[in-house]
């Protein structure tokens, strides 16, 4: 009633004055959006995705974990920071597990990430030389579905606040999981020794697990040498021809690893460098220098 005894010009500007504010507020609270947003956005990419590096052998007793730990604890040497992850699906009694040579009794493992229980951060543990381990699986998996699998990755390129190169010990066994860690990591290592049989079984391995035409670099280490030959050039290159002559890419030597009895028992005490002069600690230190540089060189590029 009282609306009815004002002008309708006076009616006419006060809603607009009414609509014209809460007009305002709206935009106002979509710029507020747009710049949390904007800043949340911001935010995020400044903490670069770690580098996702897989490792693994064409058969067992190569040497992958071994090689997986003392190259993790020369990257971290160098500053950087390391993970850990034993992705290794079917552990064996006969074979030392990466928490085994590390003197890790976990209670919380990989298993407890790829059954949904618990994300990667919660399973975490201090490993030697300043690096962090995820320990594997203590009994072989069944069948591990994709979903889980690209969790896990998932998890592992959102490690950037606490790690900048992420390593995975795929271990020798080539199935489905294996060939997703493969095929998704950045960088690939594969270890060999020069007996025939480890050679043949590094060829088919990534045969069956790399993508024709790869575009990761894919680098190779020959483990178990004689010292003083040339068997590490003759298994490189002979492994390099196939690759690419069969499978449309090619391989990046890496140091080869001089056999050396004594490092057969460093696990003694992982905490301490061990044989610190000798030439397979050398080759390894060598290893991690050039996967640092590595690192190092895409990092300033991104």
């Amino acid at each position: 009633m009282y609306l009815t005894t004002l002008s309708p010009l006076i009616v006419a500007n006060s809603l607009a004055l009414f609509w014209g504010a809460n007009r305002m507020r709206d935009q106002a609270s979509k710029l507020r959006k747009l710049v949390l947003d904007t800043a949340r956005e911001d935010h995020v990419t400044k903490i670069r995705a770690p580098r996702l590096i897989a490792i693994a052998g064409g058969r067992c007793g190569v040497g992958v974990t071994t090689f997986a730990i003392k190259l993790s604890t020369a990257l971290s040497e160098r500053g950087l920071r390391v993970l850990l992850v034993d992705t290794d699906l079917h552990p064996s009694a006969e074979h030392a597990s990466l928490a085994d040579y590390c003197q890790i009794a976990p209670t919380d493992t990989l298993a407890d990430v790829l059954n949904f229980r618990r994300d990667i951060h919660e399973v975490v543990h201090s490993g030697p030389g300043a690096i962090q381990i995820i320990p594997g699986c203590p009994v072989a998996q069944p069948a591990v579905s994709s979903t889980a699998l690209d969790r896990l990755l998932n998890q592992c390129r959102a490690m950037g606040r606490h790690a900048d190169l992420v390593i995975f010990d795929v271990g020798s066994h080539v199935d489905t999981s294996m060939q997703q860690c493969w095929q998704q990591a950045d960088e690939l290592v594969m270890v060999t020794t020069p007996h025939p049989t480890a050679i043949m079984d590094a060829y088919a391995t990534l045969k069956n697990v790399t993508p024709t035409a790869a575009q990761q670099p894919i680098y190779c280490t020959v483990n178990q040498i004689t010292p003083n030959t040339e068997e590490s050039t003759t298994v490189f290159e002979r492994l390099d021809r196939s690759c690419r002559r069969f499978l449309q890419f090619g391989m990046q030597p890496l140091p080869a690893i001089p056999r050396a009895p004594e490092l057969q028992n460093w696990k003694v005490d992982p905490t301490r460098p061990h044989a610190p002069d000798c030439p397979a600690t050398i080759a390894l230190r060598l290893s991690a220098e050039i996967l640092a540089t590595s690192h190092r060189t895409r990092h300033e590029a991104a």
